[in-house]
């Protein structure tokens, strides 16, 4: 894997070293910030970083609908250099653009859930990031229930719920 780089005129960039320690420090991570900060394509890249070469399991990134998911998981392969499909993918219903050396899996909020039913720990995951949260559907209040008993399990799993107009208390306190 290139180096990462990260677009200077994002505002999310300039925030970039207490991103990566709150990753570091904390099993889950609220970060809320404007629509077009670059949450969305930069935050997978900051888990890369910090997952670093002995990275366990793969990235997991959700989002609300099935055309994000594709587009974001294509500007990120972009970004990183990398072919699309194989180190960063995509995965929805009825396509699975991934395979064995997948490190960072766009999916729909929908397709983690369906994953849930085969694999209830998510072992193949070492982080997750549920993005567009303030979307508030029933897949993303499952996910959330389900990840705060599951964390408890799995105190290796790392998530970071993203948001441009979430209640960072709120989602703290839960």
């Amino acid at each position: 894997m290139p180096a990462i780089r990260y677009p200077a005129d994002l505002p999310i960039t300039s925030r970039r070293e207490d991103i990566l320690a709150a990753i570091r420090g904390h099993q889950v991570v609220i970060l809320a910030g404007e629509t077009g900060s670059g949450k969305t394509t930069q935050l997978p890249k900051m888990c890369l970083e910090v997952a670093g070469e002995e990275m366990r399991g793969k990235i997991g990134c959700t989002q609300p609908r099935r055309v994000a998911a594709m587009s974001v998981s294509k500007r990120v392969a972009e970004e990183l250099g990398v072919q699309w499909g194989r180190e960063v993918g995509c995965k929805m219903r009825f396509s699975d653009d991934t395979g064995r050396d997948t490190r960072i899996k766009f999916m729909t909020d929908g397709i983690l859930l369906a994953e849930i039913q085969s694999d209830p720990m998510l072992r193949s995951y070492s982080m997750l990031i549920l993005d567009e949260a303030h979307e508030r559907s029933l897949n993303i209040d499952f996910l959330l229930g389900y990840l705060h008993g599951l964390l408890k399990k799995r105190p290796d799993l790392k998530l970071v719920v993203t948001s441009a107009t979430i209640d960072t208390e709120a989602f703290s306190k839960h």
